[in-house]
């Protein structure tokens, strides 16, 4: 391996795995300017005392230094501490920054994808007709919820909205409820969306009876109603269910 290849290997590392150094690093930071700032106390300390003696006899009544005069004498004691403690606020500043830029990317590649899917989801209703479509939509909700399968002990959440059970897309939670229940929360939704300009993927789960999630209060609905898109499932152990998702999907960023 050349010093180039070498070069761009260990960069590629470092920036892969910059949030993990920068928070070894203000952790580090944090412990060593507090051990350089109880040294230069100690040490800024002596320096006094050992200035009052050389000014003044002992047993003499001395008065003490005024603050100007102390700062002047102890300043050199907190170079190490003050610049620790700088590196350490730089570390944590560039933790930040680093996953800032990376949830901000992964918004904008979420934001891509997303639209592709509304458009091939779209696309694919054009072409294949209402009932193909319907078959499409149950078997890739059937599909995923395979891969969420109900375990035996998995908590069914109960709702005022009705007695069917039903699958949440986007939570992975199964919950009671009803496709009536399930439009009145869209509605409220959409009234929201009119009244307000934008609506909250938790706006829906309230609404329909089902516990926030913390991803629900920045994805969501903006300027546009939104519709339901249901599918006809069957659970892990045989029951008929029904798939909630939405015809356009969330969108990452909202309220930001």
């Amino acid at each position: 391996m050349n010093i180039t290849s070498y070069v761009k290997t260990v960069r590629s590392v470092i920036t892969a795995n910059s949030p993990v150094l920068l928070l070894g690093t203000t952790i580090t930071g944090v412990v060593t300017t507090g051990v350089l700032a109880a040294k230069a106390g100690w040490t800024a300390r002596g320096v006094v005392e050992n200035e009052l003696t050389t000014r003044y006899e002992p047993g003499e009544d001395a008065p003490n230094l005024t603050p100007q005069e102390i700062v002047q004498l102890t300043w050199p004691s907190f170079t190490l501490p003050t610049i620790s403690a700088a590196g350490t606020i730089a570390a944590a500043v560039g933790t930040h920054t680093v996953h800032t830029k990376r949830a901000n990317a992964m918004a904008a590649l979420y934001a891509v994808t997303s639209n592709k899917l509304d458009d091939m989801t779209e696309r694919a209703e054009e072409l294949l007709g209402p009932k193909k479509t319907q078959q499409l939509q149950n078997d890739v909700a059937q599909k995923a919820l395979t891969r969420r399968s109900m375990d035996e002990d998995a908590e069914v959440y109960m709702t005022n909205e009705g007695e069917e059970l039903c699958f949440d897309e986007w939570s992975g939670r199964y919950f009671m409820g009803s496709v009536q229940g399930i439009e009145s929360a869209i509605n409220d939704v959409n009234r929201q969306i009119i009244d307000q300009g934008d609506a909250c993927l938790n706006d829906f789960y309230e609404s329909v009876g089902l516990n926030s999630i913390e991803i629900g209060e920045t994805f969501g609905w903006s300027g546009t109603k939104i519709e339901a898109r249901f599918a006809a499932v069957t659970s892990k152990d045989g029951r008929p269910a029904i798939s909630v998702g939405f015809h356009k999907a969330p969108k990452a960023g909202l309220g930001f």
